[in-house]
C-alpha cells in the first residue's frame, strides 16, 4: 500500500491556495494526457471537476469525472487518475482531523467514497469555489457553512423538516445576525449559542434562507449600505464600518461585485432620482 500523502499535498500544478478553519482549499491544473501514480491522502477530501474528464480507478471500482462533478475521498483511499485529451482542473478541499470528528458527532462516519453529480450538492461545490475565488472577509464563514452542507449530504446525515420561519433557535440565530452585521461571528459561535451541532445549523439555515450563512450576512450588510447611502451626508467609510466590512475598500469591492457600480456612483444616480419622488418644499 503506498504511504498516504500529507495533509495539504495533491498533485499537479497549483494555481491557488487558501487556508481557512481547518480546511485546505487548493485549485490546480493537470496536463492532458497525463496520469497520477497509485497514492492515497492521508486526510479525507473533497474534489470538484471544473474542467475536463478523467477516469479514477479506487478499490475495485472505476468511475469517469467528467466537468461538474463533485467526489468525497475518505482518509487513506488509494487510487489512481488517468486524465483525458484536455487538461483538467481541479478544485479540492481537505478536511483537518476537527472536522472528521464534527461530523461524526452529528452524521456518523465519513468512510466511504461518494459521489454527487448535476444536484445539490454539486451545485454547493461551484458556490464554494466561488467563494474561494473571492477571498474576502465574508467568503471564510461562506466557506466553512458550504463544507458543513457539503459533508452533511456525504454522510447522509439527518434531514430534519423546518417551517417557513425556521425553529425558534433559527430565527434567534438570524436576529443576532441581523443586529451584529459589525461584529465577526463563526458557524460554530452561532451552532453553540443555538445549541445545536454546526453540520445541522448550516443545513437547517440553508433550508429554511435558501443561502450558506456567509452568503446571508454578505446579503444584509449590501441590503444596509444601500439604505444608508440614500443619505449623502454619511460618509462611505462610515457605512463601510457600520455595515460591518474591513475598511472602505472592501466595501467598494464587493458592493461593486454584487451591483456592478460602486457605492459613490450608486449613491450619485440616487441623487438623479430622488428629487422626482421627494415632496416638494412649501414656504
Amino acid at each position: 500500500m503506498p504511504r498516504p500523502l500529507e495533509g495539504g499535498r495533491f498533485y499537479g500544478a497549483t494555481l491557488q491556495k487558501r487556508c481557512v478553519s481547518g480546511l485546505v482549499l487548493v485549485d490546480s491544473l493537470h496536463p492532458a494526457d497525463s496520469r497520477l501514480p497509485r497514492h492515497a491522502h492521508e486526510r479525507a477530501y473533497f474534489c470538484l471537476n471544473r474542467g475536463g474528464t478523467y477516469v479514477e480507478h479506487y478499490g475495485r471500482r472505476t468511475r469517469t469525472c467528467q466537468k461538474g462533478m463533485l467526489t468525497f475521498h475518505p482518509p487513506g483511499e488509494v487510487h489512481t487518475e488517468a486524465h483525458g485529451a484536455e487538461s483538467v482542473r481541479s478544485f479540492n478541499v481537505e478536511l483537518g482531523p476537527e472536522w472528521l470528528s464534527h461530523v461524526l458527532e452529528c452524521a456518523g462516519p465519513l468512510d466511504r467514497p461518494a459521489e454527487f453529480r448535476g444536484d445539490a450538492v454539486a451545485e454547493a461545490g461551484f458556490q464554494l469555489f466561488r467563494e474561494f475565488d473571492r477571498a474576502d472577509d465574508d467568503s471564510a464563514l461562506a466557506i466553512e457553512s458550504l463544507t458543513l452542507e457539503i459533508l452533511a449530504r456525504t454522510s447522509g446525515g439527518r434531514d430534519a423538516a423546518a417551517d417557513t420561519d425556521g425553529p425558534r433557535w433559527l430565527r434567534d440565530a438570524r436576529d443576532l445576525l441581523d443586529t451584529c452585521l459589525h461584529a465577526p461571528v463563526t458557524l460554530r459561535t452561532l451552532a453553540q449559542e443555538a445549541g445545536v451541532h454546526p453540520v445541522y445549523f448550516a443545513a437547517i439555515f440553508r433550508r429554511v434562507h435558501r443561502a450558506s450563512v456567509g452568503e446571508y450576512v454578505r446579503r444584509r450588510r449590501l441590503e444596509y449600505a444601500r439604505r444608508k447611502l440614500v443619505d449623502p451626508e454619511i460618509p462611505l467609510s462610515e457605512i463601510a464600518v457600520e455595515a460591518g466590512f474591513t475598511d472602505q475598500s472592501h466595501f467598494t469591492r464587493t458592493f461593486k461585485r454584487f451591483t456592478g457600480v460602486t457605492p459613490g456612483q450608486y449613491r450619485a444616480s440616487l441623487a438623479t432620482l430622488l428629487p422626482t419622488f421627494l415632496p416638494f418644499k412649501t414656504r
